[in-house]
């Protein structure tokens, strides 16, 4: 049983130390999916992308243009908020999220931009941190910095507990709000000063690199800030964009949850899968992301087309490199493939039954250890 180097999740081969390669099952899976895929299906996806993303990119123009020249009181600015918010979970579902895995191909990798533009987070971290940390070490404590944290929340069973974390069924909900603007004000600088994130090594940006991380900081505060200050008052300008920043919060971090904090997800700690690896050899990544990433409203077409194919997240971390599009076509082929390697596939099948599944996920995860 011979291990597989290499780091990158896109290759589907992960770390030698804590696991080997996807094994008989992702090379069937990928086999089938291959077939699946023909070049002219791939051509119609492309098409839906496309369509999509220009749709979009005109609700948030739309929204902005509403916000700047429409919105003259507390009603309007807050429609116009919401609508802002959600149009740029759209664009951070469905159009940086593909450019930034590839899964467009090279040459459309400028539209991960988007994310520096329009959400101010650099794209270039973001790849750091999750197709680098999150996507190879899902649901790993101390590796994967998407469950990591700590203090206010407790989302894993090797993680400490604090007496507090008795409340973060409630008090989450909340705070996941902070998500985007703890990102947008801090959260680069906080990886740039580090050089890791969740204790995996980051590789610095420098050269070109680095000066599309500062001009596209610059862009952003631009059009979040400077034009909107041209037409409404200061004080509106930052009201409206902390409470933009708090919804898409909100929206980002729950959708995450969903796939990953829920009680049908495994979690494991480096500690283990070092101690695994020693005892029987390194588990296969395939089967590690399959078991420890959960599916839900596979369903409901809307959510589909909104989340980008993040409600089919399973399908999503064992081929970041496909586009979001043909996920619902891929799932049948993986949950056939999973019965037959003996894999364990889980799915909840609406939202609400997901939502609840983290709430309860997040209540047993507050109690003692021992009690839990």
């Amino acid at each position: 049983m011979a291990t597989l180097r290499g780091a990158r999740p896109e290759s589907g081969v992960a770390p030698q130390r804590l696991f080997r390669g996807g094994g008989s099952f992702q090379n069937d899976f990928k086999a089938e999916v291959d077939a699946l895929l023909t070049p002219g299906v791939r051509r119609n996806g492309r098409i839906r992308f496309f369509a999509k993303a220009a749709f979009m990119l005109l609700w948030t123009a739309a929204s902005y243009a509403f916000l700047l020249v429409v919105a003259d009181g507390w009603w309007t600015g807050l429609a116009g908020s919401v609508s802002m918010a959600f149009a740029l979970g759209g664009v951070a579902f469905s159009i940086q999220h593909d450019a930034n895995h590839n899964a467009l191909g090279r040459r459309w990798r400028p539209l991960g931009l988007s994310m520096d533009i329009l959400l101010g987070t650099s794209s270039y971290l973001w790849r750091e941190r999750h197709n680098h940390a999150h996507h190879t070490y899902t649901n790993v404590v101390d590796k994967d910095g998407d469950i990591e944290q700590l203090p206010l929340a407790r989302f894993a069973p090797d993680q400490p507990w604090s007496p507090w974390h008795r409340f973060q069924h409630i008090y989450m909900f909340v705070l996941y709000g902070f998500y985007a603007p703890r990102q947008v004000l801090m959260g680069d600088i906080s990886m740039l000063v580090r050089g890791e994130e969740a204790h995996v090594p980051i590789k610095r940006p420098r050269g070109g690199d680095l000066a599309v991380i500062v001009v596209t900081k610059v862009m952003f505060l631009t059009i979040a800030l400077v034009v909107p200050m041209i037409f409404q008052p200061w004080w509106a300008v930052l009201l409206a964009g902390f409470f933009i920043l708090w919804i898409l919060g909100i929206v980002l971090a729950i959708v995450f949850q969903l796939a990953h904090c829920v009680e049908e997800a495994d979690f494991t700690s480096e500690a283990r899968l070092t101690s695994e690896a020693a005892a029987d050899g390194p588990r296969e990544w395939a089967r590690h992301q399959v078991e420890h990433t959960v599916d839900f409203a596979r369903g409901s077409r809307f959510l589909n087309w909104y989340l980008g194919g993040l409600n089919f997240q399973v399908e999503h971390h064992l081929l970041p490199g496909v586009c979001h599009v043909h996920y619902r076509s891929i799932s049948p082929v993986l949950e056939r493939l999973c019965a037959e390697h003996g894999v364990r596939y889980n799915a909840n099948a609406t939202l609400l039954l997901a939502l609840r599944s983290h709430a309860r996920w997040l209540k047993q995860m507050g109690r003692p250890p021992a009690a839990a």
